[in-house]
């Protein structure tokens, strides 16, 4: 990430680093680019198809906003009154017709354009970190500043372009505990149901107008008493070097404490089996509870309906239909544990109806997402030290994926060489394709909507070796997602043969049964458990890895995978540059450091093994 938000933090640092930003513009150009993907929320690719036609020709009355139909989405954005005079200063001066398009160039060289103002800008005002400044992060600046100023999530999503409401998470900042009991206790205001702020005639919230001493004063209390709860039971979560030990932390602080009644953890898929973490509750109760939690893990009310109250990865169910011991209704609330596209399982809470708030609800998901991330780190520090490894051999003859489409629409071969992660969640991957001509390979692979981007490396004749960019779900992604690697991958005239290798704490079943729903027509064919590398290797590998960051590392094994050190190169450092959507000089950088930190590792080793 070029501009992450912990480095510029608040909104108004970020629009400090953008002012600097326009300040680097040389060019009319450089600055209209800039601001559509920082104030309109363009992406580069809806930039590069942008005409003249595609603006409105007047305003929404009462408002200085020029609506603009973004290419090939079906979206409307809108433009400042500042940013429309611009757009159409620039259209005048260049004789751009209206079914011309305003930017003549590919969304690469837009791009490119970005980074170089940002490595101006970087320089010129001695800040290292504008260097890596993305078309993304003009977008994330967008959803930022819209946020801060106040404006409804669901309009973000909707003028951005945006799918899930989590995509805007990163870029809210995470509000005090003064302030998240004031917003609920004081005379604030809130967003009602159709995105705008509700007030009574006092200008209170209905909600606190109706208790303004004692359910108020109750509710703030037990958010108070709530947050720091998730506040120690965040940091117990680091000392857990097992996911049994994470998880019975989890269910322990929780469970005990005067807040909930239980705490359950449940699978994420059936397909992995109930997990027995549960405190607070008997096998009774807990048969209870299963009954009326679902397949999908969140909980149902009495009449079998979705809980009634959700609010991000949270769900509440007021009448889940479970009782206490002495007879009263219990409420569920449901908290996905998740980090990226991985849901580790739920832990499900038990308190009385109408307790949890919807405060109390966003407080609980921050905890979530703290627990998904932790149970990430322990099960690829599972992956590193694990004695042996599970194999799993697949065959796919599923159309789902590109691969396996691309080698029967050809009739060819197509290896996977190696696999990058970069942004987004895609990957960068090297692929070795034989039995067709390198042209025909090239066409076929760039029409396919689930690659981006694709250059070739090498062409030998009988064999070429292209680089693509697998952006958004793809059975790969599916295994990287849970830490998985992915070898031996040959997929021939339709038909895909691959082995997986997961540690051996990762949830076999679960992986499974994903990779099975998502690409029906695929079959395991063997599993076996296989020796890792002797220690010595992986304690080098796992000393690399711990000092590289993931963008050392992902530019380290991209310019590996590439041919970067071979001798003729086979990729330029400019090639690399765009493939991984950097600046030549801030790839240099990535590679330099990683070099400096892979020989650290090697030195140390080697001078501790001489000193033995």
């Amino acid at each position: 990430m070029g501009w992450p938000r912990d480095t510029f933090g608040t909104a108004q640092e970020w629009a400090v680093a953008y002012d600097r930003l326009r300040r680097a513009t040389e060019t009319y150009r450089e600055d209209l680019v800039v601001r559509l993907g920082a104030e309109v929320g363009l992406q580069p690719t809806e930039m590069s198809r942008l005409t003249p036609a595609h603006v409105a020709t007047g305003r929404p009355r009462g408002t200085d906003l020029t609506a603009l139909s973004v290419p090939d989405d079906d979206r409307t954005a809108y433009l400042p009154a500042d940013v429309e005079h611009d757009l159409r200063k620039f259209v005048a001066a260049n004789d751009v017709g209206d079914s011309d398009r305003v930017f003549p160039v590919t969304a690469r060289r837009l791009q490119m354009l970005v980074s170089t103002v940002g490595e101006r800008a970087a320089e010129r005002f001695d800040q290292d970190e504008l260097a890596d400044v993305s078309s993304r992060d003009l977008r994330n600046y967008y959803a930022k500043q819209l946020l801060a100023e106040g404006v409804h999530p669901s309009v973000v999503l909707r003028v951005g372009g945006w799918n899930r409401l989590e995509s805007l998470s990163p870029f809210v900042d995470a509000p005090a505990e003064t302030a998240v009991i004031e917003a609920l206790s004081s005379d604030t205001g809130g967003y009602d149901s159709g995105g705008g702020v509700a007030h009574t005639s006092s200008g209170r919230r209905p909600d606190v107008e109706r208790s303004t001493t004692g359910v108020g004063t109750a509710t703030s209390s037990r958010l108070s008493s709530v947050v720091e709860l998730v506040r120690e039971t965040s940091a117990a979560l680091s000392d857990a070097t097992t996911r049994d030990e994470l998880e019975q932390t989890l269910c322990e602080r929780l469970g005990r404490s005067n807040a909930y009644r239980f705490a359950w953890i449940s699978a994420a898929n059936t397909a992995s089996g109930a997990s027995q973490t549960a405190v607070g509750i008997d096998e009774a109760g807990l048969s209870d509870v299963r009954r009326v939690v679902p397949d999908s893990g969140e909980p149902a009310d009495s009449d079998g309906n979705e809980a009634l109250v959700r609010t991000s990865n949270v769900s509440v169910s007021s009448e889940s239909g479970v009782v206490d011991s002495d007879g009263g209704p219990v409420a569920i609330t449901t908290v996905s544990l998740v980090h990226g596209e991985t849901t580790f399982g739920r832990l499900h809470l038990g308190t009385s109806p109408g307790t949890v708030s919807t405060g109390e609800q966003s407080v609980l998901a921050t905890l979530g997402q703290q627990a998904g991330a932790a149970l990430t780190a322990v099960e690829r520090k599972k992956l590193l030290l694990a004695d042996t490894v599970t194999r799993l051999r697949f065959q796919c003859t599923d159309d789902g994926s590109v691969l396996v489409r691309v080698s029967d629409a050809l009739g060819c071969t197509v290896a996977l060489r190696g696999v990058a992660p970069i942004a987004d969640r895609s990957l960068l991957c090297f692929l070795a394709v034989s039995g067709v001509k390198t042209d025909r390979a090239f066409d076929e692979l760039d029409a396919a909507p689930e690659i981006s981007n694709v250059r070739l490396v090498r062409d030998r004749g009988e064999e070429s070796v292209l680089e693509i960019v697998l952006s958004g779900e793809s059975l790969l992604s599916a295994v990287t997602a849970r830490d998985g690697t992915v070898s031996e991958f040959v997929a021939e005239d339709g038909t895909a043969s691959f082995v997986v290798s997961l540690s051996n704490e990762i949830p076999l079943r679960t992986v499974i049964a994903e990779l099975t729903d998502a690409y029906p027509d695929t079959e395991l064919r063997s599993k076996r458990e296989v020796e890792r590398d002797p220690q010595h290797a992986t304690d080098f590998r796992e000393s690399v890895e711990g000092r590289l960051t993931d963008k050392q590392h992902s530019a380290l094994r991209a310019a590996f995978l590439a041919g970067y050190f071979e001798w003729p190169r086979e990729s330029t450092a400019e090639d690399l540059a765009d493939s991984l959507d950097v600046s030549s000089p801030t790839l240099h950088q990535h590679l330099r450091t990683a070099q400096q930190k892979l020989l650290h590792s090697f030195f140390d080793d080697l001078d501790a093994s001489m000193d033995h």
